[in-house]
């Protein structure tokens, strides 16, 4: 990219147009790089208006066309029950187990928990544990791993605490003071986004 040297005029002619001109234009206009333009009013300290680049995204933003079924419209295969469109011979049939079925008593681990296969579907194996021995368990209360680590997996280790005390343990407090202000960065985005948003800036 040849540099390019800004006169006086030019820098003038730019604090007029540049806060409602696209910079592609203005590139145009002086015969350069996009890039250039924005470094030159960096430089020199210009911003867009704020009210006309909210009305350019307006009137040029029209996002994408709606997808979605909507409420009154007609399904393409209305009245087509049973239709076939390729593919018979290897569609599941009824009675067929799939090849990736796992067995009752099939363990694995998910989000760091052990669980396993049981009649009912997957099963924290460590709720399995305490029900083995306590029966079942009341409405609101949760096993809890007594030192916190969820692969010491022994009745000596787990407790039952209730939903107050549960969110307590699973608290932001708790958390090293790195995760701690990663987490109020991303509400902080969430916030201002949601905010762009309701004023009509998406």
């Amino acid at each position: 990219m040849k540099r390019k040297r800004w006169t006086e005029a030019e820098t003038e002619q730019l604090r007029q147009l540049y806060p409602t001109t696209l910079c592609k234009d203005l590139a145009k206009v002086f015969n350069c790089e996009i890039a250039q333009v924005y470094n030159r009013a960096n430089k020199v300290g210009l911003h867009k208006n704020a009210e006309w680049l909210l009305q350019h995204y307006k009137d040029t933003y029209k996002g994408h066309q709606r997808t979605q079924f909507q409420k009154g419209m007609k399904s393409w295969n209305k009245g087509m029950k049973g239709l076939q469109i390729g593919g018979v011979e290897t569609q599941f049939k009824k009675g067929q187990t799939p090849h990736n079925t796992k067995p009752i008593g099939h363990r694995s681990t998910r989000d760091g928990y052990l669980v396993e296969k049981t009649e009912n579907g997957f099963e924290f194996v460590h709720v399995l544990l305490y029900k083995q021995h306590h029966g079942e368990i009341p409405a609101g209360k949760f096993v809890r791993f007594i030192d916190g680590n969820r692969q010491n997996i022994c009745i000596q280790n787990l407790m039952l605490i209730d939903r107050k005390a549960h969110m307590l343990q699973n608290s932001i407090q708790n958390l090293p003071e790195p995760i701690k202000q990663v987490i109020h960065i991303k509400k902080s985005i969430t916030r201002k986004i949601n905010q762009l948003e309701k004023n009509g800036t998406q």
